[in-house]
Protein backbone atom coordinates (compact mmCIF):
# COMPACT_ATOMS: atom_id res chain seq x y z
CA UNK A 1 0.00 0.00 0.00
CA UNK A 2 1.32 3.19 -1.02
CA UNK A 3 -1.16 5.75 0.65
CA UNK A 4 -2.97 4.77 3.37
CA UNK A 5 -6.76 5.98 3.27
CA UNK A 6 -6.40 8.77 5.80
CA UNK A 7 -9.33 11.13 4.68
CA UNK A 8 -7.00 13.29 2.60
CA UNK A 9 -6.62 12.95 -1.30
CA UNK A 10 -3.43 13.62 -2.50
CA UNK A 11 -3.66 16.36 -4.71
CA UNK A 12 -0.05 16.65 -6.29
CA UNK A 13 -0.64 13.03 -7.40
CA UNK A 14 -3.85 13.85 -9.45
CA UNK A 15 -3.24 13.63 -13.24
CA UNK A 16 -5.15 13.96 -16.44
CA UNK A 17 -4.68 14.95 -19.88
CA UNK A 18 -7.18 14.90 -22.47
CA UNK A 19 -4.47 14.18 -25.02
CA UNK A 20 -3.38 11.03 -23.57
CA UNK A 21 -5.67 9.83 -21.51
CA UNK A 22 -8.63 9.17 -22.96
CA UNK A 23 -9.82 5.83 -25.03
CA UNK A 24 -9.89 5.75 -27.68
CA UNK A 25 -7.43 8.10 -27.87
CA UNK A 26 -9.07 10.69 -29.80
CA UNK A 27 -12.75 9.93 -29.83
CA UNK A 28 -14.96 11.38 -32.64
CA UNK A 29 -18.43 11.97 -33.84
CA UNK A 30 -19.76 12.41 -30.53
CA UNK A 31 -19.04 8.43 -29.67
CA UNK A 32 -18.94 6.73 -25.85
CA UNK A 33 -15.52 7.29 -24.40
CA UNK A 34 -13.27 6.46 -21.41
CA UNK A 35 -11.92 9.45 -19.53
CA UNK A 36 -8.46 7.95 -17.14
CA UNK A 37 -7.29 9.60 -14.12
CA UNK A 38 -4.03 8.97 -12.54
CA UNK A 39 -3.82 9.01 -8.32
CA UNK A 40 -1.51 8.05 -5.77
CA UNK A 41 -1.88 4.30 -5.15
CA UNK A 42 -4.48 3.18 -2.99
CA UNK A 43 -5.17 6.59 -2.37
CA UNK A 44 -8.90 7.10 -3.35
CA UNK A 45 -11.83 5.11 -2.02
CA UNK A 46 -14.40 6.56 -4.88
CA UNK A 47 -14.32 8.72 -7.43
CA UNK A 48 -16.91 9.76 -10.10
CA UNK A 49 -16.94 12.19 -13.33
CA UNK A 50 -19.40 15.15 -13.81
CA UNK A 51 -20.18 16.37 -17.47
CA UNK A 52 -21.67 18.85 -19.40
CA UNK A 53 -22.54 18.63 -23.35
CA UNK A 54 -23.08 22.41 -25.05
CA UNK A 55 -22.47 24.08 -21.92
CA UNK A 56 -25.31 21.92 -20.33
CA UNK A 57 -25.06 19.67 -17.43
CA UNK A 58 -25.97 16.02 -17.89
CA UNK A 59 -25.31 14.42 -14.78
CA UNK A 60 -22.47 11.89 -13.08
CA UNK A 61 -20.79 9.01 -13.51
CA UNK A 62 -19.03 6.31 -11.69
CA UNK A 63 -15.17 5.89 -11.89
CA UNK A 64 -13.60 2.50 -10.94
CA UNK A 65 -10.07 1.63 -9.76
CA UNK A 66 -8.39 -0.25 -12.82
CA UNK A 67 -5.17 -1.30 -11.15
CA UNK A 68 -1.70 0.08 -11.29
CA UNK A 69 0.27 1.61 -12.82
CA UNK A 70 3.59 1.75 -11.26
CA UNK A 71 3.71 4.10 -7.39
CA UNK A 72 -0.06 5.39 -9.14
CA UNK A 73 -3.84 3.53 -9.56
CA UNK A 74 -5.88 4.17 -13.09
CA UNK A 75 -9.32 5.57 -11.93
CA UNK A 76 -11.59 5.11 -15.16
CA UNK A 77 -15.17 6.41 -16.13
CA UNK A 78 -17.15 5.57 -19.00
CA UNK A 79 -18.64 8.86 -20.89
CA UNK A 80 -21.63 7.98 -23.13
CA UNK A 81 -22.22 9.24 -26.77
CA UNK A 82 -24.16 12.76 -26.77
CA UNK A 83 -26.10 14.21 -29.13
CA UNK A 84 -23.78 17.45 -29.28
CA UNK A 85 -20.26 19.16 -30.30
CA UNK A 86 -18.95 19.84 -27.23
CA UNK A 87 -18.13 17.42 -24.10
CA UNK A 88 -17.02 19.17 -20.67
CA UNK A 89 -15.80 17.41 -17.90
CA UNK A 90 -14.41 17.27 -14.12
CA UNK A 91 -13.34 14.13 -11.84
CA UNK A 92 -14.76 14.12 -7.95
CA UNK A 93 -11.97 12.30 -6.49
CA UNK A 94 -12.62 11.06 -2.75
CA UNK A 95 -10.66 9.47 0.25
CA UNK A 96 -12.58 8.31 3.21
CA UNK A 97 -14.41 11.33 4.40
CA UNK A 98 -12.81 14.22 2.18
CA UNK A 99 -14.07 15.21 -0.88
CA UNK A 100 -11.88 17.63 -3.57
CA UNK A 101 -12.08 17.90 -7.35
CA UNK A 102 -9.91 17.99 -10.52
CA UNK A 103 -10.23 20.22 -13.37
CA UNK A 104 -7.91 21.47 -16.28
CA UNK A 105 -6.33 23.87 -13.94
CA UNK A 106 -6.10 21.56 -11.22
CA UNK A 107 -7.48 20.33 -8.15
CA UNK A 108 -9.64 22.30 -5.72
CA UNK A 109 -12.31 21.39 -2.40
CA UNK A 110 -15.58 22.86 -4.95
CA UNK A 111 -16.63 22.63 -8.13
CA UNK A 112 -14.18 23.92 -10.76
CA UNK A 113 -15.66 25.92 -13.67
CA UNK A 114 -12.30 25.03 -15.33
CA UNK A 115 -13.24 21.53 -16.89
CA UNK A 116 -11.54 19.31 -19.47
CA UNK A 117 -12.92 19.61 -23.10
CA UNK A 118 -13.34 17.34 -25.69
CA UNK A 119 -14.71 18.88 -28.74
CA UNK A 120 -15.96 16.81 -31.72
CA UNK A 121 -16.08 19.34 -33.80
CA UNK A 122 -12.19 21.00 -33.84
CA UNK A 123 -10.49 17.55 -32.27
CA UNK A 124 -8.62 19.97 -30.37
CA UNK A 125 -8.54 17.20 -27.42
CA UNK A 126 -6.16 15.10 -30.27
CA UNK A 127 -2.50 15.11 -29.41
CA UNK A 128 0.15 16.62 -31.76
CA UNK A 129 1.34 14.08 -34.64
CA UNK A 130 -0.39 11.12 -35.97
CA UNK A 131 -3.21 8.84 -33.91
CA UNK A 132 -4.72 5.90 -35.50
CA UNK A 133 -8.31 5.52 -34.51
CA UNK A 134 -11.34 3.60 -36.35
CA UNK A 135 -11.44 4.23 -40.21
CA UNK A 136 -8.63 6.30 -40.48
CA UNK A 137 -6.24 8.75 -38.50
CA UNK A 138 -6.37 11.91 -36.72
CA UNK A 139 -2.90 14.51 -37.63
CA UNK A 140 -2.23 17.36 -35.50
CA UNK A 141 0.78 19.82 -36.53
CA UNK A 142 1.97 22.78 -35.02
CA UNK A 143 2.63 25.57 -37.88
CA UNK A 144 1.48 29.02 -36.92
CA UNK A 145 2.64 30.67 -39.63
CA UNK A 146 1.42 29.26 -42.47
CA UNK A 147 -1.93 29.41 -44.47
CA UNK A 148 -2.58 25.73 -45.03
CA UNK A 149 -1.25 22.12 -44.50
CA UNK A 150 -1.96 18.66 -46.48
CA UNK A 151 -1.18 15.09 -45.36
CA UNK A 152 0.15 13.12 -47.98
CA UNK A 153 1.05 9.66 -47.63
CA UNK A 154 0.99 6.08 -48.67
CA UNK A 155 -2.78 5.76 -48.23
CA UNK A 156 -3.57 8.53 -50.67
CA UNK A 157 -0.84 7.93 -52.96
CA UNK A 158 1.29 10.68 -51.75
CA UNK A 159 -1.36 13.12 -53.51
CA UNK A 160 -2.75 16.34 -52.52
CA UNK A 161 -6.57 16.43 -51.32
CA UNK A 162 -6.29 15.72 -47.21
CA UNK A 163 -6.47 19.02 -46.09
CA UNK A 164 -6.06 19.70 -42.13
CA UNK A 165 -8.20 22.66 -40.54
CA UNK A 166 -6.42 25.74 -38.63
CA UNK A 167 -7.16 25.68 -34.98
CA UNK A 168 -5.30 27.99 -33.14
CA UNK A 169 -1.21 27.41 -33.99
CA UNK A 170 -2.74 24.16 -35.15
CA UNK A 171 -4.00 21.82 -37.87
CA UNK A 172 -5.70 19.25 -37.11
CA UNK A 173 -7.74 16.83 -38.96
CA UNK A 174 -9.29 12.93 -39.72
CA UNK A 175 -7.93 11.35 -42.58
CA UNK A 176 -9.65 8.13 -43.66
CA UNK A 177 -8.31 5.05 -45.02
CA UNK A 178 -4.78 6.36 -43.18
CA UNK A 179 -3.54 3.55 -41.10
CA UNK A 180 -0.48 2.20 -38.83
CA UNK A 181 2.29 1.67 -40.78
CA UNK A 182 1.70 4.01 -43.56
CA UNK A 183 4.50 6.62 -43.80
CA UNK A 184 3.38 10.10 -44.67
CA UNK A 185 4.64 13.87 -44.69
CA UNK A 186 2.89 17.34 -43.74
CA UNK A 187 2.52 19.75 -46.91
CA UNK A 188 3.16 23.41 -46.20
CA UNK A 189 1.21 26.04 -48.26
CA UNK A 190 1.56 23.98 -51.16
CA UNK A 191 5.06 24.28 -51.72
CA UNK A 192 6.90 22.81 -48.81
CA UNK A 193 7.34 19.20 -47.71
CA UNK A 194 8.38 18.31 -44.28
CA UNK A 195 8.01 14.91 -41.63
CA UNK A 196 6.32 15.02 -38.36
CA UNK A 197 8.23 16.34 -35.35
CA UNK A 198 6.21 14.12 -33.59
CA UNK A 199 6.52 10.98 -35.08
CA UNK A 200 6.93 7.91 -32.91
CA UNK A 201 9.15 6.21 -36.13
CA UNK A 202 11.21 8.36 -39.00
CA UNK A 203 12.13 5.88 -41.82
CA UNK A 204 15.59 7.07 -42.13
CA UNK A 205 16.15 5.03 -45.42
CA UNK A 206 13.13 6.86 -47.52
CA UNK A 207 13.80 10.67 -47.16
CA UNK A 208 12.74 10.63 -43.34
CA UNK A 209 9.28 10.02 -43.78
CA UNK A 210 7.28 9.95 -40.63
CA UNK A 211 5.36 6.17 -39.93
CA UNK A 212 1.75 6.25 -38.31
CA UNK A 213 1.97 4.25 -34.76
CA UNK A 214 -0.43 3.14 -32.53
CA UNK A 215 0.77 3.61 -28.89
CA UNK A 216 -1.62 1.29 -27.57
CA UNK A 217 -0.67 -1.81 -29.56
CA UNK A 218 1.95 -2.81 -26.59
CA UNK A 219 0.43 -4.82 -23.67
CA UNK A 220 2.77 -4.13 -20.45
CA UNK A 221 3.27 -6.96 -18.20
CA UNK A 222 4.73 -5.27 -15.48
CA UNK A 223 2.74 -2.13 -14.44
CA UNK A 224 2.99 -2.21 -11.04
CA UNK A 225 6.74 -1.96 -11.22
CA UNK A 226 8.03 1.08 -8.68
CA UNK A 227 11.73 1.99 -8.72
CA UNK A 228 13.98 1.70 -5.72
CA UNK A 229 14.56 4.48 -3.25
CA UNK A 230 17.26 7.01 -4.45
CA UNK A 231 19.62 6.28 -2.25
CA UNK A 232 19.52 2.30 -2.79
CA UNK A 233 19.86 3.12 -6.77
CA UNK A 234 22.72 0.70 -8.23
CA UNK A 235 23.19 2.66 -11.81
CA UNK A 236 24.16 0.81 -14.86
CA UNK A 237 25.18 3.32 -17.69
CA UNK A 238 24.15 1.52 -21.19
CA UNK A 239 24.97 2.05 -24.50
CA UNK A 240 21.97 -0.05 -26.40
CA UNK A 241 24.43 -0.30 -30.13
CA UNK A 242 27.28 -1.79 -28.18
CA UNK A 243 25.74 -3.58 -25.22
CA UNK A 244 25.34 -7.11 -26.67
CA UNK A 245 26.66 -9.32 -29.05
CA UNK A 246 30.77 -9.15 -28.86
CA UNK A 247 31.67 -12.11 -26.53
CA UNK A 248 28.74 -12.10 -25.81
CA UNK A 249 28.03 -15.67 -23.48
CA UNK A 250 23.94 -14.82 -24.43
CA UNK A 251 24.60 -15.07 -27.99
CA UNK A 252 25.24 -13.11 -31.07
CA UNK A 253 23.37 -10.44 -32.08
CA UNK A 254 23.49 -8.14 -35.04
CA UNK A 255 25.44 -4.90 -35.11
CA UNK A 256 23.92 -2.57 -33.58
CA UNK A 257 22.93 -4.65 -31.07
CA UNK A 258 19.07 -3.28 -29.97
CA UNK A 259 16.19 -3.08 -27.86
CA UNK A 260 15.46 -6.64 -27.47
CA UNK A 261 18.62 -8.12 -26.72
CA UNK A 262 19.14 -6.11 -24.10
CA UNK A 263 15.91 -6.76 -23.28
CA UNK A 264 16.36 -10.24 -23.36
CA UNK A 265 19.27 -9.74 -21.08
CA UNK A 266 17.42 -8.06 -18.30
CA UNK A 267 18.20 -10.76 -15.52
CA UNK A 268 21.64 -10.94 -16.06
CA UNK A 269 21.65 -6.99 -15.16
CA UNK A 270 20.16 -8.24 -11.98
CA UNK A 271 22.38 -10.68 -10.90
CA UNK A 272 24.84 -7.91 -11.14
CA UNK A 273 23.01 -6.37 -8.58
CA UNK A 274 22.19 -3.31 -10.64
CA UNK A 275 18.59 -1.71 -10.28
CA UNK A 276 18.65 1.08 -12.28
CA UNK A 277 20.14 1.47 -15.76
CA UNK A 278 20.28 5.24 -17.25
CA UNK A 279 20.82 4.90 -21.34
CA UNK A 280 22.75 6.49 -23.27
CA UNK A 281 20.27 8.89 -25.96
CA UNK A 282 18.25 6.82 -28.23
CA UNK A 283 16.87 9.71 -29.90
CA UNK A 284 16.62 8.65 -33.70
CA UNK A 285 20.02 10.34 -35.14
CA UNK A 286 21.54 10.01 -38.58
CA UNK A 287 23.29 6.84 -39.53
CA UNK A 288 23.34 3.61 -37.39
CA UNK A 289 26.33 4.20 -35.60
CA UNK A 290 26.43 6.76 -32.23
CA UNK A 291 26.86 7.16 -28.56
CA UNK A 292 23.62 9.16 -29.51
CA UNK A 293 24.00 12.68 -28.49
CA UNK A 294 23.24 14.09 -32.04
CA UNK A 295 19.37 13.90 -32.01
CA UNK A 296 17.05 14.74 -34.60
CA UNK A 297 14.22 13.90 -32.90
CA UNK A 298 12.23 14.17 -29.34
CA UNK A 299 9.98 11.19 -30.26
CA UNK A 300 11.31 9.10 -32.84
CA UNK A 301 13.15 6.25 -31.59
CA UNK A 302 16.87 5.48 -33.23
CA UNK A 303 15.45 2.80 -35.52
CA UNK A 304 18.70 0.97 -36.02
CA UNK A 305 17.95 -0.62 -32.63
CA UNK A 306 14.17 -2.07 -33.57
CA UNK A 307 10.69 -0.15 -33.18
CA UNK A 308 9.41 1.83 -30.80
CA UNK A 309 7.21 -1.94 -29.56
CA UNK A 310 10.83 -3.02 -29.08
CA UNK A 311 11.62 -0.37 -26.78
CA UNK A 312 8.82 -0.89 -24.47
CA UNK A 313 9.73 -4.82 -24.46
CA UNK A 314 13.47 -3.90 -23.21
CA UNK A 315 12.00 -1.70 -20.46
CA UNK A 316 8.81 -4.01 -19.60
CA UNK A 317 11.77 -6.84 -18.87
CA UNK A 318 13.58 -4.44 -17.34
CA UNK A 319 10.88 -3.32 -14.95
CA UNK A 320 10.38 -7.40 -14.37
CA UNK A 321 13.95 -7.74 -12.94
CA UNK A 322 13.36 -4.15 -10.71
CA UNK A 323 15.37 -2.11 -12.85
CA UNK A 324 14.52 1.31 -13.27
CA UNK A 325 15.39 3.26 -17.02
CA UNK A 326 16.14 6.84 -16.78
CA UNK A 327 16.79 8.35 -19.88
CA UNK A 328 20.20 10.53 -21.08
CA UNK A 329 18.64 13.18 -23.18
CA UNK A 330 19.74 15.70 -25.18
CA UNK A 331 17.35 19.36 -25.76
CA UNK A 332 20.67 22.01 -26.02
CA UNK A 333 21.14 20.98 -29.57
CA UNK A 334 20.00 18.71 -32.92
CA UNK A 335 22.35 17.03 -34.95
CA UNK A 336 23.63 19.63 -37.66
CA UNK A 337 22.82 17.37 -40.34
CA UNK A 338 19.20 15.70 -41.25
CA UNK A 339 17.43 18.62 -39.09
CA UNK A 340 14.73 18.72 -40.93
CA UNK A 341 13.09 21.40 -37.93
CA UNK A 342 15.46 23.95 -39.42
CA UNK A 343 12.88 26.21 -41.38
CA UNK A 344 10.54 23.50 -40.67
CA UNK A 345 7.08 24.71 -42.22
CA UNK A 346 8.92 27.05 -44.78
CA UNK A 347 9.37 29.55 -41.97
CA UNK A 348 12.00 29.79 -38.85
CA UNK A 349 9.92 28.56 -36.04
CA UNK A 350 12.27 25.77 -33.96
CA UNK A 351 15.28 28.28 -33.84
CA UNK A 352 15.83 32.12 -33.12
CA UNK A 353 15.78 34.30 -36.29
CA UNK A 354 19.76 35.18 -34.97
CA UNK A 355 20.05 31.46 -33.77
CA UNK A 356 21.92 31.00 -30.29
CA UNK A 357 24.88 28.54 -30.73
CA UNK A 358 26.90 25.82 -28.77
CA UNK A 359 29.46 23.90 -29.44
CA UNK A 360 27.67 21.49 -31.24
CA UNK A 361 24.75 23.11 -33.10
CA UNK A 362 21.70 26.09 -32.62
CA UNK A 363 19.83 26.03 -29.55
CA UNK A 364 15.99 26.16 -30.07
CA UNK A 365 14.04 28.60 -29.54
CA UNK A 366 12.42 27.76 -25.74
CA UNK A 367 11.49 31.07 -25.32
CA UNK A 368 8.66 30.19 -28.18
CA UNK A 369 5.57 28.47 -26.61
CA UNK A 370 5.52 26.16 -29.50
CA UNK A 371 9.08 25.20 -29.15
CA UNK A 372 8.78 24.80 -25.15
CA UNK A 373 5.30 22.48 -25.67
CA UNK A 374 7.35 20.64 -27.84
CA UNK A 375 10.35 19.66 -25.29
CA UNK A 376 7.96 19.41 -22.24
CA UNK A 377 5.40 17.28 -24.41
CA UNK A 378 8.30 14.76 -24.94
CA UNK A 379 8.43 14.03 -21.19
CA UNK A 380 4.98 12.35 -21.36
CA UNK A 381 6.32 10.32 -24.42
CA UNK A 382 8.99 8.88 -22.53
CA UNK A 383 7.93 8.85 -19.03
CA UNK A 384 4.34 8.18 -20.52
CA UNK A 385 3.39 6.31 -23.06
CA UNK A 386 7.14 4.21 -22.28
CA UNK A 387 7.04 4.63 -19.16
CA UNK A 388 10.49 5.54 -18.15
CA UNK A 389 11.91 6.51 -14.60
CA UNK A 390 13.35 9.68 -15.11
CA UNK A 391 16.23 11.58 -16.68
CA UNK A 392 19.60 12.98 -17.34
CA UNK A 393 19.52 16.19 -18.62
CA UNK A 394 22.75 16.70 -21.37
CA UNK A 395 24.46 19.81 -21.09
CA UNK A 396 21.63 22.45 -19.62
CA UNK A 397 24.37 25.16 -19.23
CA UNK A 398 23.86 25.77 -23.32
CA UNK A 399 19.91 26.00 -22.71
CA UNK A 400 20.48 29.90 -21.73
CA UNK A 401 19.16 32.68 -23.65
CA UNK A 402 22.73 33.64 -24.19
CA UNK A 403 23.63 30.03 -25.72
CA UNK A 404 26.73 28.15 -24.26
CA UNK A 405 27.10 29.61 -20.66
CA UNK A 406 30.54 30.74 -20.29
CA UNK A 407 31.21 30.08 -16.52
CA UNK A 408 30.18 26.68 -17.14
CA UNK A 409 32.70 25.67 -19.98
CA UNK A 410 35.57 24.61 -18.32
CA UNK A 411 33.20 21.84 -16.43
Amino acid sequence: MLFASDNNVEWDLLSHETMHDLRPLVPLDAESFQVQLLVGGDDLTDARVGYWVDGAFVGWVDANNAGPQGPKDIWIASIPSVTGTRVEYVFEVIDGSDSDYYGSDGASETLPTDRFVVDFGTLEHARKGATPVEGGTVFRVWAPTRSSVQVRGEFNGWSTGDALTKVGEDFIGFVAGAEAGDMYKYYFNNSHWNTDPHAAELVTSDNLNARIVDPLAYQWQNDDFVASPLDEWVVYQLHVGTFAGRNDPFGSTGNPSGYRDVGDRAAHLAELGVNVVMLNPINEFPGDFSGGYNPISMFAWESAYGSGDDLKYMIDELHGEGIAVILDVVWNHVSPTDNFLWDFDGSQQYYDASPQDTPWGAQADFDKQGVFDYYMESVHHVMGEFRMDGYRQDAVMAMTDSGWTGQWSSG
